[in-house]
């Protein structure tokens, strides 16, 4: 049976949500290979996906979510399966709490990072007196 896959690109899934086609062994939380298409290029490549949500294609939502995106003139597209060690970038961790410990430091250092631009005062003195620390 088949079942309609909700979700986010990438390990801390935020805003818009995604739809895709998956089978019946696909469960919330996992991470799972996506093809996306570059609306810009018409490029399709391979990238992380994490399920957030799923729901039986035969269910009322379901069928409304489909018929939503067919007018719209979306294509779903399948899920290309759970192998994301293959995509770029990908490491191999030891344990699992040793990928989480480090995507969750990565992940906050990226946030701090954005936020500390935005934050630095604009004279120079009270740049420098922050850059001695």
């Amino acid at each position: 049976m088949a079942k309609l896959l909700y979700g986010s690109y990438g390990h801390h899934p935020s805003g818009k949500q995604y739809v895709y086609f998956g089978g019946d062994n696909y469960r919330t939380g996992q991470n799972v290979v996506a093809p996306v298409t570059s609306p810009r290029t018409g490029k399709t490549y391979n990238t992380m996906f994490t399920i957030q949500r799923t729901s039986n294609v035969e269910s009322d939502m379901a069928q409304g979510e489909i018929s939503r995106l067919e007018n719209g003139g979306i294509d779903i597209k399948t899920i290309g399966g759970r192998d994301v060690m293959n995509l770029p970038g990908a490491s191999d961790w030891k344990s699992a709490k040793e990928w989480r410990e480090w995507s969750n430091l990565t992940y906050e250092e990226n946030i701090r990072q954005r936020l500390l631009q935005y934050q630095m005062p604009s004279s120079s003195n009270a740049r420098n007196q922050l850059l001695s620390y």
